[in-house]
């Protein structure tokens, strides 16, 4: 391919892929003197948006590799061919940029189709030899650029492992942030805190003991804001019976926990060396009992997933990975369970012990929603549910037919260490 001094890059409202275009080419043309972005200027009368915060958010992203090549942004009206036409021939007609054009590379990966085929004409008309072309395929990672006008044979380039991103990056891209956690690693229902119980139920018959145990809990406190202990009568040995093999080790690595990290705020009390659960308590006493509930429903659920995950993919130096995830944004707030890049691609994990099809579908499409909205057409979404396993293979079908592959659903039959593994990780090799 032909020396590259001066790329061109059409932005659109996916800047992912404009920003694995131009990393790429900022990190491998060693002769690249100048960047510049082709953005779309704002035409409410035609209901066109600009995309100039796209761009000017990827050139803030760019700016932090300290490269100290210059970035330029140039507007263009794209409301027709010949407004797109018109505004790329005064831009390259321009004498303030006569020195960026020889040598020059357009890729018209972003923007709208009109915008990339006539930019894409007029560039090949005015520069001639003077420029190549290239775009990305983002269903396939791979770039492909075209070496010239004469010349058909196009180069093609696989970049899933030849950029990368961080999660503060991949946000401020679509003029989102990262709120920070304030929990601390040794706090109450953090995985730190639970680390013993979670660690724990990976042993499948773990797992399965605690699942029956959980039914049991149901039973003795079927209304979710009955709080735990509804009437104050049932000891902690009623709650954990003996006939359950979980008992003793939900006993020590979940409730004594709680009771010996927080004292104040205990839900047992001491009784002649018996804990008998709370009958009087304090609203912070009370608050602490809710969490508890919510812990046992399901909020250990993505805190089992990831810690698995995260032992799993520890090795893989280009993947990152973490857990609620509290997401930005001008308009509303929002958590995603477990998040991970592979790369610059994000998957998006939601966590439901739900069964039922009707409101997993939902959920399935949410984080389908949320993942799409932080990273683009780029992004992919797991589903982990407590579905049987017709229910998960039917959603599972049903979800990649609309959203061509790019959801993964899992039912109760795939929540065992090695399953969860194996099928995380042939989904995010796809």
């Amino acid at each position: 391919m032909k020396k590259i001094e001066h790329l061109y890059l059409l932005i659109g409202t996916n800047p992912l892929s404009n920003y694995v275009v131009a990393d790429y080419f900022l990190e491998n043309t060693a002769d690249l003197k100048s960047i510049h972005f082709i953005h779309s200027s704002e035409d409410l009368a035609n209901r066109i948006q600009s995309t100039e915060p796209y761009a000017f958010n990827l050139k803030s992203v760019l700016e932090k590799k300290g490269k100290s090549i210059p970035i330029f942004l140039h507007p263009i009206r794209i409301m027709d061919a010949f407004t797109i036409e018109t505004d790329v021939k005064n831009l390259l007609n321009d004498p303030k940029n006569a020195n960026y054009l020889s040598k020059a590379h357009l890729d018209y990966s972003g923007g709208t189709k009109e915008m990339a085929l006539y930019s894409y004409a007029t560039f090949n008309e005015i520069l001639k030899e003077n420029v190549t072309f290239s775009y990305f395929d983002s269903r396939r990672n791979l770039l492909k650029k075209g070496p010239g006008r004469e010349q058909n044979e196009i180069e093609s380039v696989f970049l899933g492992d030849k950029v990368k991103i961080d999660f503060t990056d991949l946000f401020e891209l679509h003029g989102y942030g990262k709120i920070s956690k304030d929990e601390q690693s040794q706090s109450s229902f953090s995985l730190d805190f639970f680390k013993e119980f979670l660690e724990e139920i990976q042993n499948p018959d773990s797992f399965c003991a605690y699942l029956k145990w959980r039914e049991h809990f149901f039973c003795v406190y079927p209304d979710p804001y009955k709080i735990i202990p509804a009437d104050g009568k049932n000891m902690l040995n009623d709650l954990l019976p003996d006939i359950f093999e979980i008992s003793s080790i939900l006993k020590r690595t979940v409730f004594m926990k709680i009771h010996q990290e927080m004292p104040e705020h205990s839900l047992l009390e001491e009784q002649n060396g018996k804990y008998n659960l709370r009958t009087e308590i304090s609203n912070k006493q009370m608050s602490k009992l809710i969490e508890t509930r919510k812990y046992i429903v399901g909020h250990w659920f993505e805190q089992y997933a990831f810690l698995i995950l995260q032992k799993y993919l520890a090795e893989e130096e280009n993947i990152q990975m973490d857990l609620n995830v509290l997401v930005q944004t001008a308009a509303k707030n929002f958590e995603i369970d477990i998040a991970l890049i592979k790369g610059y691609e994000l998957c998006g994990i939601s966590c439901t012990t739900d069964r039922t099809q009707s409101l997993c579908k939902s959920k399935g499409f949410e984080i389908l929603h949320r993942t799409k909205q932080i990273a683009g057409k780029n992004s992919k979404s797991v589903l982990m549910t407590f579905m049987n396993e017709e229910d998960t293979k039917e959603l599972d079908e049903d979800l990649s037919d609309i959203l061509q592959d790019r959801i993964l659903v899992l039912g109760l039959n795939d929540l065992f260490k090695e399953k969860i593994c194996q099928k995380i990780n042939n989904f995010l090799s796809l």
